[in-house]
């Protein structure tokens, strides 16, 4: 069941990536792309984040920059792994974040 927030609204956002072996956040780069329309989408670079912990890093959305409807999240994050020639394993993930924008009444 998704939340309803009015247009507007600041939120905080936890975003959490189980550690791959001794693996965590703290070890590699990540973006975080917040929409509900992806022409108005906010990316958020591991520096902007807020961390929390080795495996817990905040983002703050401003609604008033995602428009209304579904706010959907993307996390792209690349981990290290000698198996690839750049020594980065791509990965990408799409978070529900279960959030709906609405306008105000």
């Amino acid at each position: 069941m998704a939340t309803n927030v009015f247009l507007g609204t600041e939120l905080k956002l936890n975003i959490n990536i189980t550690p791959m072996g001794d693996i965590t956040m703290d070890d590699y780069d990540f973006i975080v792309e917040l929409y509900c329309s992806p022409k108005r989408t906010i990316i958020v670079n591991k520096a902007d984040a807020i961390r929390v912990d080795e495996d817990n890093y905040i983002v703050c959305v401003d609604t008033n920059l995602t428009g209304v409807g579904e706010l959907k999240c993307k996390v792209t994050a690349q981990i290290p792994d000698p198996d690839f020639e750049d020594l980065l394993g791509t990965e990408i993930v799409a978070v529900d974040t279960g959030i709906n924008i609405v306008k105000a009444l």
